[in-house]
């Protein structure tokens, strides 16, 4: 998609003035991906204080990091969600965290709806639904073991072993779907962005 090619040049030259400390690039890209990042990290720990907190941690490090940033490795919003994931994923595994919430197995989780500061900004929800469509998509594709396996662990955390006893499937089983599904996502979202 030639929209999405425009983008990430315009994310790497924001990244090329983050890397000089220019407030005003780091603004635009926090406006830019702010509410992606909050969506999914609230999908992931379930809290609005937590995926607040997670928001700012994000931005921090891409602030203190975009020098560490390398472009032929992916797309500056790939690199800024993967960071979201890390972060979402530590902060379930920390004590902290568990004493703050339910337990991963807990079925009665109530998300709480974001705040309206991060959906009232246009640009946000455009952007933001543009990615969920196309991860939406890319999921669609794979087989319902491998989207539930991939789902577990990128959007709730649990660990493949974790899935494994979950699904009460073998951890090689679990490992081989998880690698298939990426797979076969990367190519999907790789044709999206071309």
């Amino acid at each position: 998609m030639a929209g999405h090619t425009a983008q990430n040049e315009e994310d790497l030259k924001l990244m090329m003035r983050i890397v000089e400390c220019d407030e005003s690039a780091f603004s635009a890209l926090y406006d830019r991906y702010s509410r992606v990042v909050y969506t999914t990290v609230l999908r992931m720990v379930n809290l609005t204080d937590e995926a607040e907190d997670l928001v700012q941690e994000v931005f921090l490090q891409v602030w203190n990091k975009a020098g560490m940033f390398v472009e032929t490795k992916g797309s500056v919003y790939t690199w800024i969600m993967t960071i979201a994931r890390r972060k979402a994923i530590d902060r379930l595994r920390s004590s902290e965290h568990v004493n703050k919430t339910t337990s991963l197995d807990d079925d009665d989780v109530t998300l709480e709806v974001p705040d309206a500061a991060f959906s009232s900004n246009p640009l946000h929800a455009t952007v933001s639904s543009e990615y969920e469509e196309i991860m939406r998509n890319g999921l669609a594709l794979l087989s319902s073991d491998a989207r539930t396996i991939i789902e577990l662990s990128y959007y709730e955390g649990y660990t493949q072993d974790q899935i494994s006893k979950k699904l009460n499937v073998p951890l090689g089983t679990v490992k081989t779907r998880m690698r298939q599904g990426l797979m076969k996502l990367r190519d999907h979202l790789r044709k999206q962005m071309e």
